[in-house]
């Protein structure tokens, strides 16, 4: 079982990340993008972030190539 900060951690990651894509791809352009869900590493160091494109096929074509654009990928 997850701890409660990770718990709030994880929950305010995803909020503070909905928040940012609003902001920063323009619906218009890149469709409604929304987070669904983070997982994050047991150390909280790192976490892989779910999202999903609501919009016509061209807008999610452009709201994925917008996001893998400034997608950090560690390996």
């Amino acid at each position: 079982m997850q701890s409660r900060r990770h718990e709030r951690v994880r929950e305010l990651l995803k909020r503070e990340l909905s928040s940012i894509l609003l902001r920063e791809f323009p619906v218009s352009e890149a469709g409604l993008l929304t987070v669904n869900e983070v997982a994050l590493a047991g150390d909280l160091q790192s976490a892989v972030v779910y999202v999903g494109i609501v919009g016509s096929p061209e807008q999610q074509r452009q709201g994925l190539a917008a996001l893998n654009q400034d997608r950090k990928s560690v390996v």
